[in-house]
C-alpha cells in the first residue's frame, strides 16, 4: 500500500530549527506518496486553510495536508495514480497534472471537472508504459481562481521515476527535489487576496528560506528544479559554476547541454547535474528579472547555500549515448496555425488569444489524431507570455524567426515581448483523445482570459467535432458518455475509443 513518507525533520522534533533561526537549516525533502508493488500510487490531498510556516514566517493560507511544502507524488511509467482531492476550502477547486501525457477523459486529467467546497473529487490516472520520466507537478486549475489558489499553496511536485535508467554510469547518485515558490508578504498574516508578482515576497525551496544543501567536492548530484509559483520567473545560478541540463519539462535532452544559469519560467522544470565545487559555502541565487515594460520586476535573491565539505570524490559523468528523439523539422506538417497572445488595450485585467477571452462553453481548435502541426505564436505585448499546452509536448523550432538547434522537447516556453516563437506539435498518442486547453502559464493572464480549448479527435470524427465546437465540442464536458452520444458509437469496455 502507498503511504505518506515524511522527511526526518518532520519525524524528529529535535531536528526542527526554530523559525527565525540565525543559521540555515539543512534542505528537507518534501513529504512523499510513492507507489506500491503493483505500481499504484494512492494518495489523499486535503486542501484547507491552515496556519503554516512559509520560510521563516507564519501565515494563514491555503495548503495541502497541513503543510506549505506539499506532498511529492512519486509515480512509475505504466503505473496508476489513485487520488482523492478532499476540498475543505470554501472555494471551488480542481487539479491539473502538469506536463503528463495521460487521458483527459472521465476521472483523468480534465480541468473541466470541478470539486465544490467540502466535497471530494476522485482522479484515477493511468500512465502509459512509455511515459517520459522526469519532473512534473499538480495544481489548481479552477479558472478565475487558479492564480489565487496556486500562489497560496494549492500546488505540489510530481516525479516519474526512471530518468537515470539510460545512464548506468550515474547509478547511485543523490537526487534532490527542489520546489521553487514565491509567497507574497502581507501585514495581515493571511495570504494576499490581490496577487502582485512584483510585491515583496518570500521565496522558498521546499518551503524553506535559504536552506543549506550539502555536497562533497567532486560529487555528482541530480537536482530537479520545479517552478510551481503562479507567475514568478526564477533565473537560477550556483556561484558562477556550470550545470549540466539533463531534462526539461520531463523530457530528457538529446545531447549535452551546459548552462551557467537556467531561466525557469512559471510551470517549467529543469533537472540538472551539479558537481560539488571546492570546499566552502556557495550561494544558489535567483537573478534579478524583468518581464518587460508592461510586466513584472523583482530583485536578485539568495535561495540556498551549497555547502561543499568532506573528502573529495571522483566525479561521475555521462558516457552513454543520450536517448534519441524525433526532430520534427524533417517532417511535413498537416496544418499551420497562428495565435496572437495579447494584452487588452482597454482593461489591465483582461488577456486574449486571437482577440478573444476564454469561454468554457466552446472549443476553439480541433485537431486530427495523428497529425503533426506547426503553431506560430506571436506576442505583440510589452511583456513575456508563457505558453503551455496540456497533454502533449512540442519542439521549439524558431525564436523570433531564428532557427533553434534541436535538443529535445518542452511543454511550456516563453514568447518574447513583441516577438514570436514557432513550435511543432505531434498530436499522435491515442491517450490524448479528448478536450483540454492551451494558455499562458502566468496564471494572472490565464485567469484573465488568455486560454483556449482544444479537442483531439479521430479523423473520421473531425467534421462532426468541428460542427460541435460552439457547443463545447464532441466530448461535451469531457465525459466518455458525451463522446459516445455525439458520435453514435457504442461503448467498448476494452477500449472505448477504438474504431
Amino acid at each position: 500500500m502507498s503511504r505518506l513518507r515524511l522527511p526526518f525533520a518532520a519525524l524528529c522534533p529535535l531536528a526542527v530549527l526554530p523559525l527565525g533561526a540565525s543559521f540555515a537549516a539543512p534542505l528537507q525533502p518534501p513529504p512523499e506518496f510513492s507507489y506500491d508493488a503493483n505500481g499504484t500510487t494512492t494518495a489523499t490531498l486535503t486542501a484547507e486553510r491552515r496556519e503554516v510556516a512559509v520560510g521563516d514566517a507564519r501565515y494563514d493560507t491555503l495548503v495541502f495536508n497541513g503543510n506549505y511544502d506539499a506532498p511529492l507524488l512519486r509515480l512509475k511509467p505504466g503505473g496508476t495514480l489513485a487520488l482523492r482531492l478532499d476540498n475543505r476550502m470554501d472555494d471551488i477547486t480542481n487539479l491539473h497534472f502538469h506536463g503528463m501525457t495521460v487521458s483527459p477523459l472521465d476521472e483523468g486529467d480534465s480541468i473541466f471537472r470541478e470539486t465544490r467546497p467540502h466535497q471530494v473529487g476522485v482522479y484515477n490516472i493511468k500512465l502509459p508504459a512509455d511515459h517520459s520520466p522526469g519532473a512534473y507537478w499538480y495544481h489548481s486549475h479552477f479558472h478565475g481562481g487558479a492564480q489565487y489558489q496556486v500562489s497560496a499553496g494549492i500546488a505540489g511536485p510530481i516525479i516519474v521515476d526512471g530518468m537515470l535508467d539510460p545512464f548506468p554510469e550515474l547509478k547511485g547518485i543523490r537526487e534532490r527535489v527542489l520546489v521553487l515558490r514565491n509567497f507574497q508578504k502581507t501585514v495581515t498574516g493571511r495570504n494576499a487576496t490581490e496577487v502582485i508578482t512584483s510585491a515583496p515576497s518570500i521565496r522558498t525551496i521546499n518551503g524553506q528560506a535559504e536552506p543549506t544543501i550539502d555536497i562533497r567536492p567532486g560529487e555528482t548530484q541530480l537536482w530537479h528544479f520545479l517552478n510551481i509559483a503562479a507567475n514568478q520567473y526564477f533565473r537560477i545560478s550556483i556561484d558562477g559554476q556550470s550545470m549540466q541540463v539533463l531534462s526539461r519539462d520531463g523530457n530528457t535532452v538529446t545531447r549535452r547541454v551546459d548552462a551557467k544559469e537556467v531561466l525557469i519560467g512559471p510551470s517549467a522544470r529543469f533537472s540538472v547535474l551539479v558537481v560539488g565545487p571546492p570546499a566552502g559555502r556557495h550561494d544558489v541565487t535567483m537573478g534579478a528579472a524583468n518581464t518587460g515594460p508592461a510586466g513584472d520586476t523583482y530583485p536578485a535573491a539568495r535561495l540556498a547555500i551549497l555547502e561543499s565539505s568532506g573528502v573529495p570524490v571522483a566525479t561521475k559523468q555521462i558516457t552513454s549515448a543520450y536517448p534519441p528523439a524525433e526532430d520534427f523539422r524533417q517532417e511535413k506538417v498537416a496544418k499551420v496555425r497562428q495565435f496572437a497572445f495579447q494584452d487588452s488595450d482597454s482593461d489591465d485585467n483582461t488577456f486574449l488569444i486571437n482577440g478573444t477571452r476564454f469561454d468554457a462553453g466552446k472549443v476553439n481548435t480541433t485537431v486530427k489524431l495523428g497529425d503533426l502541426e506547426e503553431w506560430r505564436l506571436y506576442n505583440p505585448s510589452q511583456e513575456l507570455h508563457q505558453f503551455h499546452i496540456h497533454q502533449v509536448d512540442f519542439q521549439v523550432t524558431e525564436i523570433n524567426g531564428r532557427p533553434v538547434r534541436f535538443s529535445g522537447y518542452r511543454d511550456n516556453v516563453y514568447i518574447p515581448a513583441t516577438g514570436s516563437i514557432t513550435l511543432r506539435i505531434p498530436f499522435r498518442d491515442p491517450v490524448i483523445l479528448g478536450k483540454f486547453v492551451y494558455h499562458c502559464h502566468i496564471l494572472e493572464h490565464e485567469d484573465g482570459g488568455m486560454m483556449q480549448a482544444i479537442q483531439v479527435v479521430r479523423p473520421e470524427d473531425y467534421e462532426q467535432a468541428v460542427k460541435l465546437e460552439p457547443l463545447g465540442g464532441i466530448y461535451g464536458d469531457n465525459q466518455m458518455c458525451a463522446y459516445l452520444r455525439n458520435t453514435g458509437r457504442e461503448a467498448d469496455k476494452a477500449n472505448p475509443l477504438a474504431k
